[in-house]
């Protein structure tokens, strides 16, 4: 049984550190002079600053929902890395931006995407594990 709750806990810390990562990492995203994006941002509705917000807002409510009620925390982690990689595809697509991103914030994003799909899976794993142990 102890070997249980150290998955638990390692699972926890490692979603923790997930977030912590992707937040670190979006604020290196924006605007000059705070992060490395140089496209101009007159040009970005509404839509997608409420989509980002709502990213942000996942992923900061995930932090205390892991660790007060895993169950509902790992579905908020799996929710906020889907829409981080969904943000990702979105901008790649020029959907958010006309201009196409440069070389250095491409890889700040695809980080972003490859530390969501951490997130993901992790979440999914201590979902699955807590689930199978109640």
């Amino acid at each position: 049984m102890v070997e249980i709750k150290n998955n638990f806990k390692t699972l926890k810390w490692g979603i923790v550190g997930c977030i912590v990562t992707i937040l670190i990492l979006t604020v290196l995203e924006f605007p000059a002079p705070i992060g490395f994006e140089s496209r101009p941002q007159n040009n970005v509705s509404m839509g997608w600053l409420f989509f980002f917000l709502t990213i942000v807002i996942t992923e900061i409510a995930t932090i205390p929902l892991i660790i007060k009620k895993t169950s509902l925390g790992a579905k908020f982690g799996i929710i906020a890395g889907i829409l981080n990689i969904l943000q990702i595809i979105a901008d790649q697509l020029h959907l958010m931006q006309p201009e196409v991103a440069p070389l250095g914030y491409t890889l700040l994003e695809y980080t972003v995407g490859v530390v969501a799909l951490f997130l993901i899976v992790l979440s999914i794993k201590l979902n699955y594990d807590k689930e199978s142990f109640n």
